[in-house]
């Protein structure tokens, strides 16, 4: 069988597996991110994100990958959490991101520390990279944990925009997914969503099977959580709400499910957690 069969028959795979949001749109999605826009990023453990940006400069480093004087594309930047040490570092940083709150988060970082850093309010679903100007613009384009890369096209996109390197990252496994199951057959009337973006497996195979060979680094870590169960609501119809409209009735559904559950009024959970991170050179050496 031929590479060139493999790769056909993973894209067709890949394409088939991604199930495709319920009516939602780049306002939809804008407004979503703008509500969370305050408080993203600032809550978790200060070490474990001190360190992940210790790894990702490192994985940087080993593909060959120097930030100063780089020019660097950020899909879905958030506030900042790679642009802005990217720019510390000498880049100068085009930060994208459908949210108008995050962007004005990174701005006035940039601002306040003089930073070169762009901010560009756009989805990357619909972004036209000819329009902007981006395509085989960028010595390393980075999308980082972000739903812009939901399929193969955005993937393709990503790549098309860079002259030298990408990096990527992604989860590869969460056990259980953040919705119980149960909830979506008995107060949404259908099956959980599965693949509902890339994830990280997808894109990784479908570099290796065109010779591309990344390199990888793998991370784990356990989750428990114990929260009030309006809480434990509230972030379930917030996920929920980047997929699909809810209606009210629905909401009221998940509220009671949610303090029925509870324990004392608290819900808890325990899961696992598997992410990857990966850069590739988009040039043959």
């Amino acid at each position: 069988m031929s590479n060139h069969n493999n790769l056909t028959y993973w894209e067709d795979c890949w394409r088939t597996s991604i199930s495709e949001p319920d009516l939602i749109t780049d306002e939809m999605q804008a407004d979503h991110w703008n509500k969370r826009s305050g408080d993203f990023g600032k809550d978790g453990d200060e070490t474990r994100r001190a360190k992940k940006i210790a790894d990702f400069f490192a994985l940087l480093d080993k593909a060959g990958f120097s930030p100063k004087g780089a020019k660097v594309l950020d899909i879905g930047c958030g506030p900042g959490s790679l642009a802005i040490p990217l720019a510390k570092a000498g880049a100068s940083v085009t930060a994208l991101d459908i949210s108008r709150g995050m962007l004005d988060r990174i701005a006035k970082t940039a601002g306040d520390e003089g930073l070169s850093i762009n901010p560009v309010e756009c989805s990357w679903w619909t972004a036209d990279i000819d329009e902007l100007g981006f395509r085989n613009a960028f010595d390393l384009v980075i999308a980082s944990m972000t739903p812009g890369i939901k399929d193969l096209d955005t993937f393709v996109k990503m790549i098309s925009c860079s002259r030298q390197f990408c990096y990527y990252s992604s989860y590869i496994r969460k056990d259980p997914d953040k919705i119980p199951p149960d909830l979506y057959h008995d107060i949404l009337g259908k099956p959980p969503k599965t693949n509902m973006f890339s994830g990280f497996l997808f894109p990784f195979m479908y570099l290796y099977l065109q010779g591309i060979h990344p390199v990888v680094q793998i991370y784990h870590k356990s989750v428990r959580y114990d929260q009030d169960w309006s809480e434990a609501a509230d972030k379930c119809m917030d996920y929920l709400g980047m997929n699909q409209h809810l209606s009210g009735d629905n909401k009221e559904k998940i509220k009671e499910y949610y303090q029925r559950s509870s324990i004392d009024g608290i819900c808890n959970a325990d899961y696992q957690m598997y992410s990857g991170m990966m850069v590739w050179s988009v040039t043959p050496r």
